[in-house]
């Protein structure tokens, strides 16, 4: 266990000219992440074992003795119940681990770094805080009186997992070959994908297999809360989002409007989820802005056509018909993606959106890919 006493003294010289809300995005930089761990070792002032110095060095600028699981590859999730009640997610499979913090204060104290991490604050009257972290990953924090303390982190995926080839691929998990060309040919063709799912389901893992299909020599502005869609292409623009402490100050429908402006070849949306943001889409979809790629979550291709007309309702700017030719002009497909119990991700559903509504063209375990008039005209 770190001597408090070490761990003061070298808060005091290393730590202290550090903003506090920047220590996490600050640690998670590699090189800096170097240079602090050799300031610090210096700081010591005496010789102290690579594996403590390992463990000083999350305690003050990162995450704690949550650091090696959030370094660990395998790992997906860690989710915190208590100061030692902690598992993971490996391998699509939930398991406890060994790890804890010495109080339950200092799970709190995680939370609150968290939280000012991203220009937010936990207090009483909003003691929850969602946050998206600089590397992309995703934490969940809840302190007292609402329950906790305790946290649930999603870690940011950067692994490229390609349409075809031996695994990791779409197609070594379940995607049919003539499927995996349809996809291809739909990307190439400019046709507007919407790819759905649940949480964790492989959304933007997806997203990122399909951008791969866009023809090079076209630039692409990718939007999101936090840049985390790493595109094998030549010629991309990436837009974040920028917090506030009230809310989003700068947010996903001010940076499709501002993208418009940008002479985009396609725009790409991390996610949809207000009503807000999905106006701001599909009114950019509707202006000849072809060819772009978003995510949204839903439970089936049928629920994420119904959940994008539900939020175009709640925008108000639009009648129940209007609402649905206004999706099917803007959206050509819909990819849906799933985990199954022993966390394998797998496409599940394509299906094509018409005027009378969503038009399943394929589904797992099928061989044969049906096409639609309108979509087969529109692939020409």
């Amino acid at each position: 266990m770190t001597d408090p006493a070490l761990v003061a003294r070298v808060r005091a010289e290393v730590a202290a000219g550090i903003d506090p809300a920047g220590l996490l995005a600050l640690y998670a930089d590699p090189a800096r992440r170097a240079l602090l761990r050799e300031r610090v070792r210096a700081a010591a002032r005496a010789p102290v074992a690579d594996g403590d110095l390992d463990a000083l060095c999350a305690e003050l600028f990162g995450f704690g003795p949550l650091q090696p699981l959030l370094d660990d590859p395998e790992i997906t999730d860690v989710l915190v119940n208590g100061s030692n009640d902690v598992f993971v997610e490996r391998g699509g499979r939930l398991m406890r681990v060994d790890v804890a913090f010495r109080e339950p204060d200092d799970v709190a104290e995680l939370a609150h770094r968290i939280a000012a991490s991203v220009g937010r604050e936990l207090t009483l009257e909003r003691p929850f805080v969602d946050a998206r972290m600089r590397d992309g990953s995703r934490a969940n924090a809840v302190i007292a009186p609402i329950g906790g303390p305790s946290l649930s982190i999603r870690k940011f995926g950067s692994v490229s997992v390609p349409l075809r080839g031996p695994r990791p691929s779409w197609t070594a998990d379940g995607l049919d070959e003539t499927a995996a060309d349809l996809l291809d040919e739909c990307v190439r063709a400019r046709a507007s994908v919407l790819v759905s799912g649940a949480t964790g389901s492989g959304k933007s893992t997806l997203l990122r297999s399909l951008a791969a299909a866009i023809p090079s020599e076209e630039r692409l502005v990718v939007i999101e809360d936090t840049n985390e869609l790493v595109l094998p292409h030549p010629h991309v623009v990436h837009l974040e989002c920028v917090p506030g402490r009230d809310g989003v100050a700068i947010g996903i429908a001010d940076l499709v409007a501002n993208a418009l402006r940008m002479r985009p070849d396609r725009i790409l949306v991390g996610e949809v989820r207000t009503p807000r943001e999905a106006s701001a889409l599909l009114e950019a979809l509707s202006t000849g802005h072809e060819g772009s790629l978003t995510t949204l979550h839903a439970g089936s291709a049928a629920g994420a056509l119904a959940r994008l007309e539900l939020l175009l309702a709640r925008a108000g700017e639009l009648g129940d018909m209007a609402i649905s030719r206004h999706v099917a002009h803007a959206i050509d497909i819909i990819v849906h993606v799933a985990r199954d119990r022993c966390g394998a991700r797998s496409i599940r559903e394509i299906a094509a959106v018409e005027e009378s509504g969503v038009a399943s063209l394929w589904r797992a375990g099928e061989h044969d890919v049906r096409m639609p008039v309108r979509l087969r005209s529109r692939l020409r």
